[in-house]
C-alpha cells in the first residue's frame, strides 16, 4: 500500500483529502487540531519541530506522496488588504509565516522521504491570486504575495530536488473556491457553480497530483488540470 502524508489535515481540504486518501493509502497526518501529529507552530520558526517529525516518519519508510495544506487568508489577526493604508509589518510577517515559510520549512525536511525509485508527488496548495501575471484586480497584498512566494519556493526547490530525486514531481496546485471557514466571508460574489464542495475539490485534487509526472515538476497547476502562469 502506498504511503501519503497530509501536512494540515485539520483544515476543511486537507480533512477531506486524508479521508479520501485512507481508502487506497496507509495515511499519515499532522496537525495541530485533530488526531494528527502534532507540530509547534508556534515556535519561532517551527524547524525543530518538523525536523523531529520528518526523522520519525523517515523510521516507517518513504512516502509515496506529500500534499501540504496549510495556509491563511484571515484569522482573529488578518484580513485580506484592499488598500496600501492597510498594509501592517505584523500581519505581513504572519502571512508569510504561515503561507510560506512553514510550508518552505516542510518542504525542506519531508522532500528527502520521498521515494527515490518510484514516481513520487509532493503538492502545495496555493491560490490562483498568487499568479503574478493573473493579478488584474489588486488588492490582498499579503495573501497574494506570500502564495507568489510558496510558487517561487516548490520551483526553485523542484530543480535542486531533480538532480536527486528523479522521479519526483513537486507542483502547487490552485483548488478553486471551496465551501469552508477560508473563503466563506467572501463568497458572496461566488457562483453556486464554482464554489465547491470539500469533497468535490479534495478529488480534484487528489486527481492532479496522482496524474503528475517528474517532467511537470515545478509547475503551477489549477484543478482542472490546467497551467496557470507564474
Amino acid at each position: 500500500m502506498k504511503r501519503a502524508l497530509v501536512i494540515g489535515s485539520g483544515g476543511t481540504i486537507g480533512g477531506s483529502l486524508s479521508k479520501l486518501l485512507r481508502q487506497k493509502h496507509q495515511v499519515l497526518t499532522i496537525s495541530r487540531q485533530n488526531s494528527g501529529i502534532a507540530p509547534d507552530f508556534n515556535s519561532e520558526y517551527c524547524d525543530s519541530s518538523l525536523a523531529n517529525i520528518s526523522e520519525e516518519i523517515k523510521q516507517e519508510g518513504s512516502l509515496d506522496l506529500i500534499i501540504c495544506c496549510v495556509g491563511v487568508l484571515h484569522n482573529e489577526l488578518l484580513l485580506p488588504e484592499k488598500r496600501l493604508a492597510q498594509l501592517s509589518g505584523q500581519k505581513l510577517v504572519e502571512y508569510f509565516k504561515i503561507n510560506t515559510i512553514i510550508p518552505a520549512l516542510c518542504l525542506k525536511e519531508f522532500a528527502p522521504l520521498l521515494h527515490r525509485k518510484n514516481n513520487s508527488q509532493f503538492v502545495f496548495l496555493s491560490a490562483m491570486v498568487g499568479s503574478i501575471t493573473d493579478n488584474a484586480l489588486g488588492g490582498w497584498y499579503g495573501y497574494r504575495s506570500s502564495k507568489a512566494a510558496l510558487n517561487m519556493m516548490v520551483k526553485t526547490a523542484s530543480i535542486e530536488l531533480a538532480r536527486t530525486h528523479k522521479t519526483t514531481c513537486l507542483a502547487v496546485i490552485h483548488p478553486g473556491t471551496t465551501r469552508g471557514p477560508l473563503s466563506r466571508p467572501f463568497a458572496g460574489g461566488v457562483s453556486s457553480d464554482k464554489y465547491y464542495s470539500p469533497e468535490q475539490s479534495a478529488k480534484r485534487i487528489l486527481s492532479v497530483a496522482e496524474s503528475l509526472t517528474p517532467e511537470l515538476s515545478g509547475s503551477f497547476i489549477n484543478w482542472d488540470g490546467n497551467q496557470i502562469p507564474w
